[in-house]
């Protein structure tokens, strides 16, 4: 009766929300920015500054003029005081251009920089519109994404709460349980709720900031993907180029001063009005003749203190444009503090992380003790696993508020930087979580699923076979590109255990994966394993890489698919396959650990490679592990491909006991077209499973970390 409570009590806690919920993933929503109100205001009124900037431009310069006159006349004959007055009437035309000169013309230049400097605004107000709106929308979408991880935590622990609270008022009227004691843990379920209608809030709140940064007026049950954030590469240089020639803040605010500083040298010639003007003229009286001119004339209209004018303009436009200069340089120090700080906050997002992921994983650790304990000793255990699962909730959703907070840090750093790129001894900022295997045991139901430890037994004298610390190589990762595949694939390796796939593309693959459609596929693919729980690594086997000639083809590729969210990098490189290995080993094991520093220095990923076990042993073992320690090679996979088990067994364990200090994983091969003295195919499935198994639990240290299968491929083809 106790085992079935405690697998109901956690069954139901890990229960997880099925409700169907649109989901868009952020880079679809970072598209629709241009849709925005705000920007399309401010893009507007950017094209209406130009507009009239360019009007002036257009009415400045040259002009045409024309003047057409009718008058009538009385005039004397003659200048005696006695002469008759002759009248008549007069109709005169004329014509021409008028070119402004000097002050006049420095003035429509004046105009036309003025105006010049208005637009610069404008596009200054766009360029800080458009940013705002999207690190709005990114920070948005990842704290929506942290209410989600969040819910689905604070769900399954209310669901707990119509089962354990009977027991617990049970125990209470019994005498075995304090009123004050249940009060408290009657309470938690009260937390649980306020924390969820905290998120509520919140999730409105960020909702509300998506649809003002796209122009959407839905979208009130999105449900957010995983955020996956560009990695950014931070150095000294990346520093300066932010804060200099790269910040487009800078570049229009540096055209800005530029452009007041051409308005002061020409302001002091600017206080006074000159225009050539020529043109033809024609006449005609009634009664008399007709008449023609022809006419060239300068006027000048000068201010009677023009001097001190010109001076004071002259003052006041170059305080304006050292102005202008001492604000950019004050922008240009913001930036700097900005970004140092937006570094300060993303290492102190970052450590809080592997604080919370540390208490996180004591906490579950408690959790599967006092499970023990309560299925097999009598007393307040069940309390004792109560307590245990609040403390656990309460670092879990700690651990999921410092993703949240990396994550806003890495977003307000993406407004800040340019784009990753290589260089120099700098750090590469990135939130995608290498360890996510482990996450998704601290965070999903695999990890506290406890139930089917009570469900069956295993036969007397037979193990039973271990469903979990498998990795499988699979070498057709192009049929994960196809539509629907990537999820059926990880459902299917999931029943199978596997806690991780190693999967190769080929260069058609690859090519597929440059274009926009591939990109979205893979990220699919990857967003499947993440949510089956598998860790997802890129694997990478030509042994041409080991060479110096070859290695950049290699970490060429790798920064190519180095945004994508593969929890690591496997390198298969096997030396052994090169020409005349036999006779070179030790070269060609010193040249393989300088690849892998070099792909180290390429990736932010953790790195693990393949190697075949004489590596390892004798002369070239105590170089192997010093070298591959030193490269930060995060495990290996020791290729012992042999159905001698208790061989097997006994050469691994020797490795093990050698480099204590590395971590291991044992490669056995399922291969069809190997003999049955290196492959287990001809065994079946369960023969195989229960030697992974008895291999498990004979290898089991804390440098082991399981085993690896040689192939997916073949392993599924295995008679049962």
């Amino acid at each position: 009766m106790k085992k079935l409570l405690l697998a109901l009590l956690m069954l139901f806690f890990l229960r997880g929300n099925s409700r169907a919920e649109p989901r868009i993933g952020l880079p679809d929503l970072e598209r629709e920015l241009t849709s925005s109100p705000e920007v399309l205001a401010a893009a507007a009124s950017l094209s209406e500054s130009r507009a009239v900037e360019e009007r002036h431009k257009m009415t400045g310069g040259p002009r045409f003029f024309g003047e057409l006159s009718l008058g009538g006349l009385n005039e004397p004959a003659s200048r005696s005081e006695t002469s008759a007055l002759e009248g008549y009437t007069k109709l005169w035309a004329r014509g021409g251009i008028s070119i402004p000169l000097f002050g006049t013309w420095q003035k429509e230049r004046i105009r036309e920089l003025e105006n010049r400097i208005i637009s610069l605004g404008e596009e200054l107000r766009l360029f800080a519109v458009r940013k705002a709106n999207l690190t709005a929308l990114r920070k948005a979408y990842a704290l929506l994404w942290t209410i989600q991880e969040r819910n689905a935590l604070l769900e399954r622990f209310l669901a707990l709460e119509e089962r354990i609270m009977p027991l617990l008022a049970k125990r209470t009227k019994e005498g075995f349980l304090l009123e004050r004691d249940r009060l408290e843990m009657e309470s938690w379920f009260s937390f649980a709720r306020r924390e969820a209608a905290a998120g509520s809030l919140l999730k409105e709140e960020c909702l509300a900031l998506i649809r003002k940064a796209t122009g959407r007026k839905g979208l009130f049950g999105l449900e957010a993907l995983f955020p996956r954030l560009e990695p950014l590469f931070f150095s000294g240089d990346v520093l300066a180029r932010a804060a200099g020639e790269e910040n487009r803040e800078l570049q229009i605010l540096t055209k800005a001063a530029e452009t007041k500083r051409e308005i002061a040298r020409r302001v002091p010639g600017a206080q006074y009005d000159a225009y050539l003007r020529a043109g033809y003229g024609f006449s005609s009286e009634f009664p008399g003749r007709n008449g023609t001119e022809a006419f060239l004339s300068i006027a000048f209209d000068v201010p009677f203190r023009e001097g001190r004018a010109a001076s004071a303009a002259g003052r006041a436009a170059l305080a304006g444009a050292e102005k202008a200069g001492h604000e950019m340089e004050a922008r240009r120090i913001a930036i700097v503090a900005d970004i140092r700080g937006g570094i300060a906050r993303f290492d102190s997002a970052a450590a809080q992380r592997t604080f919370a992921m540390a208490n996180a994983r004591t906490a579950a650790e408690s959790v599967r003790a006092d499970r023990l304990r309560y299925g097999l000793l009598p007393g307040d255990m069940l309390e004792q696993l109560f307590r245990s699962l609040f403390i656990y909730l309460s670092s879990a959703l700690a651990f999921v508020d410092s993703e949240g907070a990396l994550l806003q840090a890495h977003c307000e750093l993406l407004g800040m930087l340019p784009a990753a790129a290589d260089g120099g001894d700098g750090k590469i900022i990135a939130s995608f979580f290498p360890e996510e295997p482990e996450r998704l045991r601290l965070l999903a139901p695999s990890w506290l699923d406890f139930a089917t430890a009570f469900s069956s037994a295993p036969a007397a004298g037979k193990p039973a076979l271990s469903p979990s610390g498998k990795v499988f190589y699979f070498w057709n990762g192009d049929d994960l590109l196809y539509p629907g595949k990537g999820k059926a694939f990880f459902d299917q390796a999931a029943k199978e255990g596997a806690s991780g796939v190693l999967v190769s593309f080929s260069p058609r693959g690859i090519a597929f994966l440059r274009t926009a459609g591939g990109k979205a596929r893979l990220e699919e693919t990857l967003e499947a394993a993440r949510r089956t729980g598998i860790r997802a690594e890129l694997l990478l086997g030509d042994p041409a890489w080991i060479l110096a000639a070859h290695r950049k083809e290699l970490t060429g590729l790798l920064r190519e698919l180095d945004g994508f969210a593969f929890s690591g990098i496997h390198l298969d490189l096997e030396p052994d396959q090169l020409p005349d290995a036999e006779g070179r080993r030790m070269e060609l094991l010193l040249s393989l650990t300088e690849t892998v520093r070099e792909v180290k220095r390429a990736t932010r990923l953790p790195v693990s490679l393949s190697v075949h076990p004489r590596y390892l042993e004798g002369s070239l073992g105590p170089v192997a592990a010093r070298e591959f320690g030193a490269a930060g090679v995060n495990e290996i996979a020791v290729m012992i491909y042999s159905t001698k088990v208790d061989a097997v067994a006994s050469r691994m364990k020797a490795i093990l006991s050698s480099w204590p200090g590395l971590r291991f994983r044992l490669a056995v091969s399922v291969e069809r077209e190997l003999s049955g003295t290196e492959s287990f195919f001809r065994g079946g499935k369960k023969s195989f499973l229960e030697t992974v198994d008895f291999l498990q639990g004979e290898l089991a240290s804390p440098s082991f970390a399981g085993t690896a299968v040689q192939s997916w491929e073949n392993y599924r083809e295995m008679a049962r």
